[in-house]
């Protein structure tokens, strides 16, 4: 650094401040250059007069057209401040056709088209003891796995 080069002086001040923030910054646990902010699990989930359900697998079984549920958003990462939320539904939900399934009442089980897919996404109620979810699941999975 040269001297009366202010220009070396605000450089240094610069680096030395920057370092002390990235220092500071580590010590917190934030994230650190290419990293992103802590995220959150998004599990597919829909919602209908109320009730919400869970899709944690697939079947190929045939199902009747039911009518339509709101589509739960991922809200996977925060931002500065903020933490992020997860499967979150929005004011205003995406809507999709939902599906029902012989031997299973609508508001347990539902099934929905992700796509083009001949099969169906299996939506079970969080209000169904995992056990039981188990089960359904076991039940509805197709013969090939």
């Amino acid at each position: 650094m040269a001297v009366g080069d202010p220009g070396a002086v605000t450089r240094r001040a610069v680096w030395v401040v920057g370092g002390a923030v990235s220092l500071a910054l580590a010590a917190c646990g934030a994230p650190g250059a290419g990293e992103s902010p802590a995220a959150a699990d998004c599990a597919n989930r829909v919602r209908v007069e109320g009730i919400v359900y869970t899709s944690h697998g697939y079947t190929e079984m045939p199902g009747t057209k039911l009518g339509t549920a709101d589509w739960a958003e991922c809200w996977d990462v925060g931002g500065p401040g903020r933490e992020p939320l997860g499967s979150v539904f929005p004011e205003d939900p995406r809507q999709v056709t939902t599906w029902s399934f012989e031997g299973y009442a609508p508001d347990l089980v539902l099934g929905v088209r992700l796509g083009d897919e001949p099969s169906f996404a299996v939506f079970v109620a969080e209000t169904v003891p995992r056990a039981e979810r188990e089960r359904i699941f076991r039940e509805l999975r197709p013969a090939d796995e």
